[in-house]
């Protein structure tokens, strides 16, 4: 069975040509890259990095490959779950904005952890990337939005799929290879949302488990072991096993549509602010709204979102919920938790939303003074747009509105921008010239012979 959409992508990623890839394509994944990279470096310091260190240390887990932010090494399939991890704790990552999957965390931390262990070439790396990233969305665009309200975490459970042809594509898979190691990651495909519910550790190891499960599955196919064909649209394949429940139609011609004609890695969007990416644009507006004006939280009489109504499952209810998050991670998902951290500092950087600041009653009390309202002027999910008024005491209402979230393709961040991200992120981890150093080697990355020169540093010098 060869004219399946398994079988199609399989052999559209193994006939992919380096002089068919526009070079605006092959930069937008450089910066996707060094982005990540940065995300990865962040959040190695943190407690859930250094508890997945721990985990994977032992003989069992392999050795030979290094992990970005960690001065060891371990298996690929090992580095792989650690490097994901840290690229999403800290809620830094990228997301595809139709899509809502943060497509580059699984697929970078694959793509380096099999990239450094065979001293593959920058340019092998940047396609590997490339192809990974534009499958899983590709994927995802079959069902917009449909996997979140199933219970499923579209970065889990979808990018094992990116992970996978990142590794197949380094590790130069014929098509039949790929779609039995695609046809193995549908049954590795995995991850449901209960954290969103308590806060916990285990949805900032999606990421990383489906990069692990995509080496695996690579390995796997390597060995001749199979997948089923119609691992898509099969009667028990992925799409209506996770979505059963859900009373849509599976759009299986988005995943193929003018595949290599328009590319929907330029729809990937890096997110300005380290907390989930619907709050984008409130913390925006927050931050521009109250520019420049010496606010003091006794001042304020309310603060009113303007929510797209698709928007607030994940960040405004359930309300108790969300005015009390249980951790940092919790609060970076809590609407009213991130806008009382503007106001209150001026400012939302990789060092807020601290665990100490949960309990904090000035948070407290500002945040049951924050509420929100149906925006129902709000455009379609192709464009996610926040609107932020702080009523003052005194009758005054200052406003903002962002239409187009900073970082989407109608509001990109500049260069300047990512680089500025990308080193706010190493700071505390490395020297200014060790960092400005790695940032000229990435910013190079296309003519790297061998990327274990310019990733392998992050491990030893950190």
């Amino acid at each position: 069975m060869t004219n399946t959409i398994n079988h199609r992508l399989a052999r559209w990623m193994v006939e992919l040509k380096a002089d068919e890839i526009p070079e605006e394509v092959i930069t937008q994944t450089k910066f996707r890259v060094l982005d990540l990279v940065g995300a990865m470096l962040g959040g190695s310091q943190t407690v859930l990095a250094a508890q997945v260190s721990k985990a994977i240390s032992g003989p069992e887990h392999g050795s030979g490959t290094p992990a970005i932010g960690r001065a060891q090494q371990t298996g690929t399939a090992a580095a792989a779950l650690l490097q994901g991890t840290m690229g999403c704790v800290m809620e830094y990552d990228d997301t595809h904005i139709l899509a809502s999957i943060h497509s580059s965390t699984p697929v970078v931390a694959a793509a380096l952890a099999k990239g450094q262990q065979s001293g593959v070439t920058g340019r092998s790396l940047l396609e590997a990337v490339l192809v990974g990233n534009e499958l899983s969305c590709r994927i995802a665009l079959a069902a917009p939005g449909a996997f979140h309200r199933a219970g499923f975490h579209p970065t889990a459970v979808l990018g094992v799929f990116g992970a996978c042809y990142a590794v197949a594509r380094m590790s130069g898979l014929n098509a039949g290879q790929v779609a039995n190691a695609i046809g193995i990651s549908g049954s590795l495909s995995s991850g449901i949302m209960a954290s969103w519910e308590d806060g916990t550790d285990a949805k900032s190891l999606h990421a990383g488990w489906a990069a692990s499960a995509g080496v695996q599955a690579v390995n796997l196919a390597l060995c001749g072991v199979t997948g089923p064909s119609k691992v898509f649209e099969g009667r028990f394949g992925f799409f209506p096993s996770h979505l059963r429940a859900e009373p849509i139609p599976i759009a299986y011609d988005a995943i193929e549509k003018d595949l290599g004609q328009v590319w929907e890695v330029l729809n990937i969007a890096p997110r300005e602010f380290a907390c989930g990416h619907y709050i984008q644009p409130f913390i925006d507006a927050t931050l521009q709204a109250c520019a420049g004006a010496r606010i003091d939280a006794a001042d304020i009489s309310e603060v009113v979102c303007s929510v797209a109504d698709y928007m607030v499952p994940l960040i405004c209810e359930p309300v108790e919920e969300k005015l009390h998050p249980t951790t940092s991670w919790h609060a970076r998902y809590s609407l009213p938790f991130c806008v009382a951290e503007c106001l209150l500092k001026g400012s939302f950087t990789k060092y807020s939303l601290a665990e100490r600041d949960l309990v904090d009653e000035r948070y407290l009390a500002l945040m049951r003074k924050i509420r929100y309202e149906i925006d129902k002027s709000a455009p379609d999910r192709t464009r996610w747009s926040g609107e932020v008024r702080v009523v003052l005491r005194s009758g005054q209402t200052l406003r903002h509105r962002v239409e187009d979230m900073r970082g989407s393709p109608r509001n990109p961040m500049t260069t300047k921008e990512l680089i500025d991200k990308f080193l706010h992120n190493t700071e505390g981890i490395m020297s200014a010239g060790a960092a400005a150093e790695t940032l000229e080697r990435i910013l190079a990355l296309e003519s790297a012979s061998d990327i274990r020169e310019v990733f392998a540093p992050l491990s030893r010098g950190t």
